[in-house]
């Protein structure tokens, strides 16, 4: 049973990460607007979170979660399709983005494995690649999840995403990188790093029906309690806006505290606070957060990803004089989220 909500949520976060990608003037506002985080956070974690969902509710027939091998291996194959499409297309017909897939070409038999084995990743390419490689670990790790007993057993579970991380934060994505030739794109997310939001996701999902499923025998009241503090979130989320935002008079926290590479841990902090303000909301008033218009994006994520994708780098295409100035730089990205959502509604009619 999928929760409407979360596919609006899902659908929000796709809408806000094109209007971004399109830059300014639109981006200028919506880039962090909440924090000192951004929607690429919010997708990796509700991934996880639905992912423990649909990994709980197929279990029975499914015991060693191949559908989500399945999904990396669908994911793969978008991922790869909209590579070859913007390769055909920088050759062919759009010479001003052929920078970005310079590097394939100058090493066809490198730059066609590196890219296969999602180790390349050009510019915007580079999520999709950690979506394959997180639900292919997932396969392994949310089977455990899900047969978890106590919530402690969860918290284990977590625990050597958590080491991870914290090793990330002192250049480990760096180090394995320097093994690769200088000539590949890593992307701009450390996966080091960004897997611990997407494991963070899943392991909320599997603590909550684990301490439903405790408070229902009659164990300690867990859940109520975690429902009464979360009101006390709000002057958390209400300072970092402001600090954020430089509506109060500090300095702006480190990089290193709030970098988006590897995830730092004021951002983590932040981004985190703010997602259990969310799952409130949805626990409180479930269909506060139902948009129907977002809630069909999030049922084809994949789909609309992939064309947001070509989308910009069509964008970036287009001269300077029109893409720089109004009403080009708005207009244009309304109507490309408008096409994208009547892509999910048409995939959705199929």
């Amino acid at each position: 049973m999928r929760i409407r909500a979360l596919d609006s949520i899902r659908g929000l976060l796709l809408l806000q990460m094109t209007l971004d990608h399109f830059g300014k003037p639109i981006s200028h506002y919506l880039y962090q607007c909440f924090g000192f985080f951004s929607a690429a956070e919010g997708f990796f974690f509700l991934s996880g979170f639905v992912g423990i969902l649909a990994a709980t509710s197929k279990g029975v027939k499914d015991p060693g979660q191949h559908w989500m091998r399945w999904r990396a291996l669908k994911t793969w194959r978008y991922h790869i399709a909209t590579l070859l499409v913007l390769c055909l297309l920088s050759y062919w017909l759009l010479p001003s983005i052929f920078g970005n897939f310079k590097s394939i070409f100058q090493n066809p038999a490198g730059g066609i494995l590196w890219s296969l084995l999602l180790v390349h990743t050009p510019e915007w390419l580079d999520v999709l690649p950690l979506y394959v490689v997180f639900l292919l670990l997932g396969s392994f790790v949310f089977p455990l999840f899900v047969k978890a007993k106590k919530k402690r057993q969860i918290f284990y579970l977590w625990v050597p995403s958590l080491a991870v991380w914290t090793v990330a934060q002192f250049g480990l994505q760096g180090w394995i990188n320097g093994l690769f030739p200088a000539w590949v794109s890593h992307g701009d997310f450390d996966p080091y790093s960004w897997q611990f939001v997407y494991f963070s996701g899943a392991a909320v999902a599997a603590w909550w029906k684990r301490a439903r499923a405790e408070e229902s025998a009659g164990a300690p009241f867990a859940v109520r309690s975690v429902v009464k503090l979360s009101p006390l979130l709000i002057p958390i989320l209400i300072f970092c806006f402001l600090w954020s935002h430089q509506f109060i008079p500090l300095e702006l926290p480190s990089e290193i505290f709030t970098g988006k590479v590897h995830v730092g841990l004021l951002r983590f902090v932040n981004f985190f606070v703010f997602m259990l303000g969310i799952c409130y909301i949805v626990r409180k008033w479930p269909n506060l957060l139902d948009f129907k218009f977002a809630n069909v994006m999030g049922r084809h994520s994949l789909d609309v990803y992939s064309a947001h994708i070509v989308l910009v780098y069509l964008w970036f295409a287009v001269p300077n004089s029109i893409r720089y100035y109004v009403p080009w730089n708005v207009v244009v990205p309304v109507v490309a989220c408008v096409l994208l959502w009547a892509l999910a509604k048409l995939r959705d009619r199929k």
